[in-house]
């Protein structure tokens, strides 16, 4: 005895089978009996086949200008390449206190005005005054390095 087998569309992302959207075949029983009931997936139609072929395009045209946008970042960071951050610091050079990725964040919004997301930012121990190079990975293709110096925060 053969298994029959029925193409769906995924209407939600399930692990193991996809994500939302994606054309599967599975057991005919399988969907009969969990995907079609429980409405995690639905039988394909002329309809949803068109729905899904226009997502698929408005996805790949916004990933287009995302990359573009972020391609600008790049040129600007690159362009400024040094950022400079003042911390209160011993006679040795030592810092008080730490450079997190949240300052470098605020610092580079106040010169460009645009923020990152905290795990964008990899950035090495700071202990000291001096320059350190630090990477932005804007998206898994696009990534640039930076110059952060520390200064020492003189007041009189």
């Amino acid at each position: 005895m053969t298994k029959k087998y029925i193409e769906l569309i995924l209407n939600n992302k399930i692990k193991h089978l996809g994500n939302r959207g994606t054309i599967i075949k599975v057991a005919a029983g399988y969907a009969r009996n969990y995907l079609i009931p429980t409405q995690q997936a639905s039988i394909i139609t002329k309809g949803k086949l068109k729905q899904i072929e226009d997502l698929e395009r408005k996805k790949v045209l916004q990933q287009k200008t995302e990359q573009k946008k972020f391609l600008l970042l790049k040129s600007m960071l690159e362009k400024i390449h040094k950022f400079t951050i003042k911390r209160k610091s011993n006679i040795t050079g030592q810092i008080f206190g730490s450079v997190s990725e949240k300052d470098i964040n605020q610092t580079i919004d106040s010169v460009i005005g645009q923020q990152f997301e905290k795990n964008c930012i990899v950035l090495p121990e700071i202990k000291s005054i001096g320059n350190y190079t630090i990477n932005i990975a804007l998206t898994e293709n696009v990534k640039v390095d930076i110059i952060l110096q520390i200064l020492p925060d003189i007041k009189n």
